[in-house]
């Protein structure tokens, strides 16, 4: 990088740097002058809270929280179905798999010679399985 490349960089860095302190600056000025909205009238008191007022917020309050709670456990409800799926579908393909896996072996050491009821042993299947797959796979 040449020299007059870095220089154009640090100025328009600069620049920048400058045109956002004054956007700030300006800014603030101009909401100190505003000054904060308190929605009431100068020299307005604010209302004191009654007794049925403070009863209203309250059960105002309880409905809200109680609609947050159903809510959530919706949600949770939701949540724990997708996962209880999500697990199935997993377990339906490990034992796929290992099935897959399990006729493979089987396959390998009908192609060995061992006899039905070793391979039901060996692996775990019924001998009529592992007969059946002795005489279609044996070479």
């Amino acid at each position: 990088m040449t020299l007059g490349t870095s220089a154009l960089l640090v100025a328009i860095l600069l620049a920048g740097v400058s045109l956002v302190t004054f956007g700030l600056m300006r800014n603030r000025a101009r909401a100190v002058e505003e000054g904060p909205q308190t929605g009431f009238l100068e020299g307005a008191q604010m209302p004191e809270l009654t007794a049925d007022m403070s009863g209203a917020f309250a059960a105002r309050l309880e409905a809200i929280l109680a609609e947050q709670t159903q809510r959530q456990s919706e949600a949770l409800s939701d949540a724990l179905a997708g996962l209880k799926s999500d697990i199935q579908h997993l377990k339906s393909d490990v034992e796929w798999l290992a099935g897959e896996r399990m006729i493979e072996q089987a396959i390998t050491l009908a192609q060995t010679g061992l006899e039905a009821d070793e391979i039901g042993r060996e692996l775990g299947l019924t001998r009529e399985t592992a007969e059946t797959i002795r005489m279609f796979r044996r070479h």
